[in-house]
């Protein structure tokens, strides 16, 4: 991606952070995510390396923004049980390049399907209508 790309990319992505629901925004992250661990499956499946290397990268940065953006100070139990959540996706991520095996790909998509599916459902209360706070996913991911 050239300079002038990449920049109309992130001014574009920084104008949905101020725009988007937060809660929508989780889902558009568990999208990607999930995108990434289909093609490292593929390239699992095809012994292509680099690439399985490459997608797994992607979606352990995705995890990463998202274990960031917890607020531990009011999320409670449900920030302490997100963080022991992203922990163990983060591992499972990169086991996926130690194994080279694309059961561990299905089943990691498996858990983020699941997991999404509730962050989508969430999205239909009218509290998750509001923006992102700076805090959220979307300003972790900027950085």
């Amino acid at each position: 991606m050239n300079l002038f790309a990449h920049h109309r990319a992130m001014s574009a992505y920084g104008q949905a952070t101020e725009t988007i629901p937060a809660a929508r925004q989780i889902v558009m992250l568990y999208d990607g995510m999930i995108r990434r661990i289909e093609e490292a499956r593929q390239a699992c499946l095809e012994n292509r390396i680099e690439e399985r290397w490459q997608a797994t990268q992607k979606a352990a940065r995705i995890c990463d923004a998202l274990h960031a953006s917890l607020d531990r100070e009011h999320g409670g139990t449900v920030a302490d049980a997100l963080d022991q959540w992203y922990v163990m996706i983060g591992l499972k991520i990169q086991q996926v390049n130690v194994s080279n095996d694309p059961g561990q790909c299905s089943e990691l998509i498996g858990l983020l399907r699941d997991v999404r599916a509730s962050w989508d459902r969430i999205t239909a209360s009218p509290a998750a209508t509001r923006p992102a706070p700076p805090s959220m996913p979307g300003e972790a991911l900027r950085a």
